[in-house]
């Protein structure tokens, strides 16, 4: 009777034992696998999902200060590469908002009714009211905006001020409670004011054309920070209009005409950022030229579509034609008035570029600058165009 006992205990140890080294075995693989991913994976150099540029490889020469910042690097190189760190995302995300209705990152604010806002810390305190520009900011602004219109004027070209509102403005209905107003002062009204009172800069606040086109459709993304096509067209009738009073060739220019379509799609920035694309989904109002004559010029074509080379200056434009020129320093939200403004100059070179560079003007010389600036980079310093011109030939 003892035997069959000891052989029965005997096949218990070994099945346990064979559990356990299954157990350990799966667990080292488990925790090996986002390495062996990061080693064997293609290499990857732009998150889809993030909507970013990878950290890269570090890459020390052979002066010694390089060497310093090889720790840092390492460690944004091993943070952005690590294997299955966009499924990690994904899952991590998804037990955050649906587990605990919480944002799983600091980029993101959960709004009302699938509404999702920036995090970025500048749009969330002017939408609050904590952040108000000062006395000595608001003179700042006012001095180097009056240096790039006197400079511009030296050339014989105007310029022209435009000033975008973040979606936490335009859309405030949709931000969450617990992210109440504290005052009703903004950077936008404060500088609007100040300027017009103190300065005879020209300023299109395009408040008023784009809460006025929200009382008949969305004009801004769900999921993402921007405009949508929408609102980018709301935005360039405005620009147009208000282009035409400095500039007479443009008077005469009528909108373009459009065509519009709707169509539902994965969530867009702010739901990539998290890997939520698919539980976000995106109804996207689409705004095209119905007849468009403006092309890429040619020197431009090839690397247009290449997201690494996005930050680089891009002309449009009717080629041939007798309309005038351009230059638009601009941000991310120039993007989708391209199409558009494209269609009423002969070029225009749209630039991204936070100040205004003389040497980019001189080049181009064109008949007009516009420079469009969103709410929330009121709050950095406004570069003289001195600074500005330096900074780019350093970058060289």
């Amino acid at each position: 009777m003892t035997e069959p006992k000891k052989d029965q205990n005997l096949t218990s140890r070994k099945g346990l034992r064979a559990s356990s080294a299954f157990m350990v075995a799966a667990m080292g693989l488990f925790l090996w696998l986002p390495l062996l991913g990061q080693s064997f994976g293609p290499e990857v150099k732009i998150s889809e999902m993030e909507q970013r540029l990878l950290a890269p490889k570090p890459s020390p020469t052979w002066e010694w200060r390089t060497w310093l910042e090889v720790p840092n690097q390492t460690d944004r190189w091993f943070n952005d590469h690590l294997g299955f760190r966009s499924t990690a995302i994904h899952h991590f995300a998804r037990g955050m908002i649906g587990l605990f209705k919480k944002s799983p990152s600091d980029q993101l604010i959960l709004g009302q009714e699938g509404w999702l806002f920036f995090g970025d810390r500048n749009a969330v305190d002017h939408y609050r009211g904590v952040a108000p520009l000062s006395s000595a900011e608001l003179s700042e602004w006012q001095h180097v905006l009056e240096e790039r219109r006197e400079a511009l004027a030296e050339r014989d070209i105007p310029f022209l001020l435009v000033l975008v509102p973040d979606k936490h403005l335009i859309y405030a209905e949709h931000m969450p409670e617990n992210l109440p107003r504290a005052s009703e002062v903004h950077p936008l009204d404060q500088l609007v004011q100040h300027m017009a009172k103190h300065s005879d800069v020209e300023i299109l606040d395009l408040r008023d054309p784009l809460e006025a086109a929200k009382e008949d459709r969305r004009i801004y993304q769900k999921t993402d920070s921007h405009w949508n096509d929408e609102g980018a067209y709301s935005a360039y009738q405005a620009i147009l209009e208000r282009a035409g009073k400095l500039l007479p060739e443009l008077e005469e220019h009528s909108p373009a005409a459009v065509r519009r379509d709707v169509k539902t799609e994965p969530g867009l920035g702010l739901a990539r950022i998290v890997g939520m694309a698919y539980e976000f989904p995106e109804e996207n109002f689409i705004v095209e030229p119905l007849s468009p004559r403006a092309r890429i010029a040619r020197p431009h074509r090839a690397r247009y579509h290449q997201r690494v080379e996005r930050l680089q200056p891009i002309a449009h434009g009717v080629e041939g034609s007798e309309y005038p020129r351009a230059v638009m320093f601009r941000d991310s939200f120039g993007n989708e008035l391209i199409p558009y403004l494209s269609e009423h100059f002969e070029r225009i070179l749209f630039v991204w570029e936070r100040d205004v560079d003389l040497s980019i003007v001189d080049i181009e010389k064109p008949d007009i600058v516009i420079q469009e600036i969103v709410g929330r980079f009121l709050s950095r310093r406004p570069r003289t165009t001195e600074e500005a011109s330096a900074d780019r030939r350093k970058r060289r």
